[in-house]
């Protein structure tokens, strides 16, 4: 064994060989503990955050955790789910902070928070965050002209109230979340009245303690989300472990994907109606750990203040999610979703057309959501102002579109077709779901047709359609295309 003289003489070599970051680390040796308890006693796993500092500190068994003492003096807040968040400022010895516990339970009694009326409504805080939520689809999710003429039996057409009565009640789970027992909207959502007329608003969106247990999909909206709604007094839960103020909780579920599956994952009627979750859990982006919110709530690098004079922190624009859950709107996203090549050859006998896709920065198939989603590529070749048919290859049925019969394309959905596969049928009838045509993620797909010789120029376009042509001319709605790119291609 080594004399104490020799080992000495070991660490003071040692030492002049040790990077100056490591002396730094050694100088500044964890000196100040904080202890987390609640009313059950010490909390382990909570989650400590210093002011203006990036480091994540947790608890320990005990409820302690140690904390460099360069921090003392620095205002911290403690977040643990289940609880209220508490803010301190770090002393040099003393510091206990106790976790005040959210009630169990949820108030079904309570009153929503308004978010664009009345005292303390959600814009008067968050106005930025309010307005990007006013602009998207889950404002109008109970309202929204198109959802209602194919829920009530007002137009011709596809209708859920004439064609399956019984099932009326299963939309508001998603579309209306809020509506309570007894209240208009729940056995016949046509009839939603008051703050549920804005659909998805942020206080229910904010009172999201968790997911219950249960299978995802058979459970819809606010029937799989575990909801704590208080009795008295106030509770927020969101992504935040140092929101500021002390009626807010921290919970992680708001950024997991799990939090979306419970509207954008159904099964209905028997139908697999909803599949972006179960898109998401097979893709590339599941497998790096990418969740929903990493694309529709990507910060947008404006926002520094979730509540600018209203008591919130500055903070680094690219750390604040965003609520517009389309950024830039949806022909963006899809254009931002979707690589394309043409390539035309000319033989001695005929004009071919190759056309490539690949869906990229996408963590779901395109496109995803409800059932009659659909995109079409078509090919058109032109000889002297006249459009050509192609001699071969796949060509657009009279389903999908009858004034396009016959056309070179390619039909991107998933359409169920009706007993003799003649035409569509809505997902409450049944039918027959053919084969799922839409682009997968990370994965190329191309086709080849081929033209008479003499085709002087093709044109390459990609639309999408949020619904089936023929009921959109049946109720009279305004085209809601979305031309996603179009190229003309001039052959010399």
């Amino acid at each position: 064994m080594r004399s104490p003289v020799q080992a000495v003489l070991v660490f003071t070599i040692l030492m002049g060989f040790l990077p100056h970051t490591l002396l730094v680390f050694v100088r500044e040796l964890p000196a100040v503990q904080i202890s987390v308890v609640g009313p059950d006693g010490p909390i382990e796993g909570a989650f400590i955050t210093f002011e203006h500092h990036s480091f994540v500190f947790q608890s320990d068994g005990l409820g302690h955790c140690d904390i460099a003492n360069s921090l003392v003096n620095r205002k911290f807040a403690v977040a643990r789910e289940g609880y209220f968040i508490a803010h301190d400022q770090l002393h040099s010895k003393g510091n206990t902070v106790r976790l005040r516990k959210i009630s169990q339970g949820d108030a079904t009694d309570y009153d929503w928070v308004h978010p664009l009326e009345g005292e303390q409504n959600c814009a008067s805080c968050h106005a930025q965050i309010a307005q990007q939520w006013k602009q998207g689809a889950h404002s109008f999710s109970s309202t929204g002209h198109r959802f209602l003429d194919m829920y009530s039996d007002r137009k011709k057409g596809w209708s859920l109230s004439r064609d399956l009565p019984e099932g009326k009640t299963v939309c508001a789970s998603c579309h209306a979340p809020g509506v309570g027992a007894g209240q208009p909207g729940l056995e016949d959502i046509s009839e939603v009245s008051g703050i549920n007329k804005l659909g998805v608003h942020c206080d229910f969106c904010h009172k999201v303690e968790g997911v219950k247990k249960g299978e995802v999909g058979f459970a819809h909206g606010r029937d799989l989300l575990r909801l704590s709604r208080p009795e008295k007094g106030q509770v927020f839960f969101g992504p935040m472990k140092d929101a500021t103020r002390d009626d807010n909780s921290f919970s992680p579920i708001y950024q997991q994907s799990l939090y979306c599956a419970s509207c954008h994952e159904g099964t209905l009627f028997g139908m697999h109606v909803y599949s972006t979750y179960s898109e998401w859990q097979k893709s590339p982006a599941a497998a790096k750990g990418l969740q929903c919110q990493a694309c529709h709530m990507k910060p947008d690098g404006t926002m520094q203040n979730i509540a600018p004079g209203k008591g919130g922190s500055n903070r680094n624009p690219m750390e604040l999610a965003s609520h517009q859950l389309m950024p830039g709107g949806l022909k963006q996203m899809l254009q931002n979703s979707i690589l394309h090549e043409e390539e035309v050859i000319q033989g001695a006998a005929d004009c071919m057309v190759k056309v490539q896709l690949k869906a990229v920065n996408v963590g779901h198939k395109v496109p995803t959501g409800y059932i009659d989603r659909h995109m079409i590529l078509q090919v058109r070749a032109k000889f002297q102002g006249e459009e050509l048919k192609p001699i071969e290859g796949l060509t657009l049925g009279h389903w999908v579109d009858k004034a396009l019969v016959g056309n070179a394309g390619v039909l991107f959905g998933r359409p169920l077709l009706n007993a003799d596969k003649q035409g569509v049928q809505p997902f409450w009838q049944g039918g027959v779901d053919i084969v799922d045509s839409r682009l997968e993620p990370e994965m190329a797909k191309s086709w080849v047709w081929k033209f008479p010789r003499e085709t002087e120029s093709v044109q390459v376009s990609l639309i999408y359609r949020p619904f089936w042509k023929e009921q959109e001319l049946i109720k009279g709605w305004a085209s809601q295309d979305v031309m996603v790119f179009e190229k003309t291609l001039i052959i010399k």
